[in-house]
């Protein structure tokens, strides 16, 4: 019964610690009037600070600060972190016509990591038009304990923090059933 009760405590702790510190965070932006050319200077974590430069032409840019980016797009289930070719300066994402075969449900996933708010990685997801053959910046989403993070269709909890939870459950049914006998 004591064990029980210390495993549920310690489970409960440590996901109050592990919520405290990572998390996985999407920045939602739907911008859908992205220039053609030129490019729009994008914001991806709302801090007030430039970073990363992006058009609807698939083109993208950074020419200052850290935000680097991956190319080509990642997939969904893949993972971004310190192993993937990271990249500063300027491109076209699609000079030779190869964005469809990234295109899962309508969205395409470009890696970004080193924004202003820290050395986190992290991905935008663009929703893709076929017919247009351009795309518009749906959301920013980031793991803010500098973990790699997998590309996900949708936010989902950090996976330690879902075992934690369900630990810590499965003990709080156990001391109940032990009390019922």
């Amino acid at each position: 019964m004591a064990f029980m009760k210390t495993l549920a405590a310690l489970s409960a702790a440590c996901l109050c610690a592990g919520a405290a510190h990572a998390v996985v965070v999407t920045v939602n932006h739907n911008v859908t009037l992205l220039p053609p050319s030129g490019y729009l200077e994008v914001d991806l974590d709302l801090d007030g600070q430039v970073d990363i430069n992006i058009a609807s032409n698939f083109y993208v840019s950074v020419w200052s600060g850290n935000t680097q980016f991956t190319t080509p797009y990642a997939l969904v289930g893949e993972v971004l972190g310190p192993d993937n070719e990271w990249r500063q300066g300027n491109t076209w994402m699609d000079l030779h016509g190869y964005v469809p075969n990234f295109v899962q449900d309508g969205l395409l996933h470009l890696g970004v990591r080193r924004t202003s708010v820290g050395d986190f990685y992290g991905y935008m997801t663009f929703n893709y038009d076929a017919q247009a053959r351009s795309v518009s910046l749906n959301a920013f989403t980031y793991e803010n304990s500098g973990l790699p993070i997998v590309v996900s269709a949708s936010a989902v909890p950090e996976p330690a923090a879902a075992l934690l939870l369900g630990a810590g459950l499965a003990a709080l049914a156990g001391m109940r059933r032990r009390r019922v006998d």
